[in-house]
């Protein structure tokens, strides 16, 4: 057998183990999300309006048909404040298959999340394999490549984007975004216009799923410095410009569209305090997943004096950038790349812009930006464990496996929280009782 048949083999394989891994992988994810198929619409939780209430259904529900005129209706008006059309449209689509049944439709955005789950895998292995200069081996691009996804799919964080119907606009745009960004890889391998053409459908289809994804062309830059392409180079902007011109349009008129609610009632100043906390309390929530809610209040009503508590918040962003400054000579483009992507992707949740949300924060927003935070933070123990031998990285190494299973459980047992509004209401009424003073606070009322 010559070297060239034997490497021919050990490819083979090597695709053969990672295919298994990966079934595996998705097997485990089913079995952590299927009660999120006997999940009912939640009738007084948003579901009441955007999906059986919604009169760009009625035609569907009653006649079982999808008129085009009905579809040019959904694309040219907004509905409550939202334009989301593409959700809309597969809202249509899953009622024309099973009926107007919870079922068809969590099982439909569940398959979505498992597609997210299997492009973040493609995604950061494809990143990693053109980021220059890294000194990774295959094997290790795959692993840490597979456990980012599968952190990002199996998290307790996300379960609220998946279990609640309403909330169905964040995976389905995370599905065209990563889309759009793994075509932009290839693209950088093959310089065709037309995958750079698919690079912008995905774009704009991710925008007409939820107004986020304007933010995509920034997470391209990023893109552009993770692979060290040059960006003194005039064609690199000159091909962007359509995408700042559509996202440009599409945050212009979502803001047009949108009015404030509690978020904007607050000052500048404050909303930069508000924007401080909600930044750490992704992060924390993300690598300790504790007290999660489907609500969470503002920490005082507009008007009222700031909690001396808030003021700690700022001073640990300021020392956070202390250290990033202070010690950028060991910081890598993994690191960066993984930071920024967080960063773009959880900017719009901050409350800098005053937007009519009702909770400081809310679990579905870190759903895309969370990829940046795992992805630097697996490939901070990939290469410990790499390095380190002996008992304590045994030690870790258990660790690491106890903590993808509790919280593999956690997200098991949380989805059943998203069963029905008795469940849901029960998940939050401690809380309601512990805030006592916050005003006009109704658990009826939705809260999209």
């Amino acid at each position: 057998m010559d070297i060239q048949q034997r490497t021919i083999e050990n490819r083979f394989y090597s695709r053969r183990k990672e295919l298994i891994v990966v079934i595996a992988m998705l097997l485990v994810l089913f079995a952590v999300w299927y009660p999120v198929l006997k999940n009912d619409f939640l009738t007084n939780w948003d579901d009441q309006w955007m999906v059986t209430g919604n009169p760009h259904l009625l035609e569907v529900t009653h006649l079982n048909t999808i008129s085009p005129e009905v579809v040019a209706t959904v694309f040219a008006e907004p509905y409550n404040g939202q334009y989301s059309p593409f959700n809309t449209l597969a809202y249509m689509v899953i009622i024309k298959a099973g009926g107007m049944e919870p079922f068809g439709f969590q099982l439909f955005f569940l398959m979505v999340h498992l597609c997210n789950f299997l492009l973040v895998g493609l995604l950061v292995q494809k990143l990693l394999g053109q980021m220059p200069g890294i000194g990774l081996k295959e094997k290790t691009v795959k692993v840490i490549a597979w456990l980012t996804a599968f952190l990002f799919a199996v998290h307790p964080m996300q379960v609220e984007a998946v279990a609640w119907i309403s909330a169905s606009k964040i995976p389905l745009y995370s599905f065209f975004y990563l889309l759009g960004l793994w075509f932009y890889l290839r693209y950088k391998e093959n310089g065709r216009p037309g995958t750079l053409l698919l690079v912008l459908f995905c774009f704009v289809a991710s925008l007409l799923a939820k107004e986020q994804a304007v933010v995509f062309v920034a997470t391209l830059v990023v893109v552009d410095l993770a692979i060290h392409t040059n960006l003194k180079q005039k064609k690199l902007w000159l091909e962007k410009i359509p995408f700042v011109l559509i996202a440009l349009f599409f945050g212009w008129f979502t803001l047009t569209l949108q009015s404030t609610g509690v978020g904007g009632s607050y000052p500048p100043g404050q909303r930069l305090l508000f924007a401080n906390y909600s930044f750490w309390e992704y992060l924390v929530k993300l690598t300790a997943p504790y007290g999660l809610s489907y609500f969470y209040f503002f920490p005082m009503d507009p008007g009222d004096p700031v909690p001396l508590r808030l003021w700690f918040y700022p001073m640990a962003t300021a020392f956070f950038l202390w250290v990033l400054v202070e010690f950028r000579g060991k910081l890598n483009s993994v690191l960066a790349i993984g930071g920024l992507f967080f960063l773009i992707n959880i900017a719009m949740a901050l409350h800098i812009i005053p937007v009519p949300r009702e909770a400081i924060i809310a679990d579905r927003y870190v759903y895309l930006s969370s990829i940046g935070f795992f992805m630097l933070l697996i490939y901070l123990g990939t290469l410990w464990l790499v390095t380190n031998k002996g008992a304590l990285r045994n030690l870790i190494l258990a660790g690491c496996g106890l903590y993808l299973i509790i919280i593999a459980g956690y997200s098991h047992e949380r989805v059943k929280v998203w069963e029905n509004m008795e469940t849901l209401d029960e998940n939050i009424r401690p809380l309601v009782e512990m805030h006592t003073d916050v005003l006009n606070f109704n658990l009826s009322e939705p809260c999209q």
